[in-house]
């Protein structure tokens, strides 16, 4: 069972309340889609904001996700960095740099 992989949120809450699962991609893709910003770059502001919220499972999937699709660890990195002293403490960016390192380990 080590093998098993791990459901992502959205097919934990899919297997309980698929209309839920599905509003909430649904919803996300409506927000990604409806300004300029490119995805990579909807994906590293949300980054910040999880690391404000001190959310390290959401960080860690989104984080994931960035590093799978060929963002570099140095742009996770940065979107960390831009939130110290505005939004996030000492204490909260050195957190997520400590969750971008353990992902990048994973590599």
């Amino acid at each position: 069972m080590a093998n098993e992989r791990k459901l992502t949120p959205v097919e934990y809450l899919a297997q309980y309340c698929p209309g839920a699962a599905s509003a909430f991609q649904s919803l996300r893709k409506a927000v990604v889609e409806t300004g300029p910003l490119d995805p990579h770059t909807c994906e590293l502001i949300a980054l910040g904001a999880f690391a404000t919220a001190r959310a390290e499972a959401p960080f860690k999937v989104h984080a994931e996700r960035l590093l799978k699709e060929g963002v570099a660890v140095e742009a996770l990195r940065h979107a960390v960095l831009v939130t110290f002293a505005a939004t996030t403490t000492f204490s909260e960016n050195v957190a997520a740099l400590r969750w971008i390192d353990e992902l990048n380990a994973k590599k």
